[in-house]
């Protein structure tokens, strides 16, 4: 999963990110600071991050890997324009390489490279597999086998690490897995939280990038300045989120209960539906405020 994600990011999103960075140094040259133009390529990839991977909630749930995808793809390209500020190519051999090693799914370019030539092997082996069988042939894996893999990707859940030990990688799982159960109840505990979780976690991988990419030594690395005028509440702004969207649940409930709605002669399926539409509504909404803010601060 991460070397194809990675030769895909590169192949669809490197000419973007090229054009990013050659966008970013006509602005450097018009008076703008290299801090200023960093911190405007990460402001726009955790935006994306969130906006992609965070419109979720209820039965809507079960395409978190859609959404995972979406968020790591905003991630990757994040990463390639990093890289390009600091005169790596993104669309050459090796962004993919320096993708992985970002991510921290290898720890030398040795090993990247052996592991995207392995990939790329079993990728025409499959495909020929795919020619003679049909799709049946393929391998698939499950629901959660997906996901988990993706968590890691995404960085929601740290990978074994001494420095951070284990019980750090256990309430990490024990998280998301709460916030799971929940989230199929209480549908619009899922947005917060998880828009929570992709800004922490996406602003570390632009860290990490920065660091990577200033001791490859290809031209000047772009500095990040962490100072904020006003700090982000974060946790404290989920916490308040999800019991407003706990009360709103219980609150539609009991709407259902005192009203007496039935669908199909059916109470349990009144209560469903109307948490289904109110989830596609609340997901709508917020996927539209967060678009129109990218739009707004693209056209600044």
């Amino acid at each position: 999963m991460p070397e194809r994600l990675a030769v895909f990011a590169v192949e669809f999103l490197g000419p973007q990110a090229a054009d990013t960075a050659a966008k970013a140094h006509e602005s450097e040259r018009a008076g703008t600071t290299r801090a200023e133009v960093t911190e405007q390529v990460i402001g726009r990839g955790v935006h994306r991050s969130v906006v992609e991977g965070s419109f979720l909630g209820g039965p809507f749930i079960l395409l978190l890997p859609v959404a995972f995808v979406a968020a790591l793809l905003a991630q990757l390209q994040m990463v390639l324009e990093l890289g390009a500020l600091a005169g790596h190519d993104p669309r050459g051999d090796d962004a993919a390489v320096e993708v992985l090693l970002v991510q921290g799914v290898y720890r030398t370019p040795e090993e990247a490279r052996e592991a995207l030539r392995r990939a790329a092997a079993r990728a025409e082996a499959e495909a020929e597999v795919e020619a003679a069988f049909g799709a049946e042939g393929g391998t698939k894996g499950s629901w959660w086998s997906v996901v988990r893999r993706q968590a890691y990707l995404i960085g929601l859940v740290t990978p074994d690490d001494p420095a951070r030990g284990r019980l750090r990688k256990l309430l990490g799982w024990v998280g998301i897995g709460v916030l799971l159960l929940v989230g199929m109840v209480v549908p619009f505990v899922w947005v917060p939280a998880c828009a929570e979780m992709y800004r922490r976690a996406t602003n570390q991988l632009a860290d990490r990038a920065l660091q990577r990419y200033g001791a490859a030594g290809a031209g000047d690395a772009p500095a990040r300045t962490r100072t904020r005028s006003m700090p982000r509440p974060g946790a404290l702004l989920v916490v308040l989120r999800t019991v407003v969207a706990f009360l709103a649940t219980v609150g539609a409930v009991l709407i259902v209960l005192l009203t007496g709605v039935r669908v199909a002669d059916n109470t349990l399926l009144a209560m469903f539906l109307l948490l289904l539409g109110a989830s596609t509504a609340v997901a709508g909404w917020h996927y539209w405020r967060s678009s129109r803010r990218e739009r707004d601060r693209q056209e600044c």
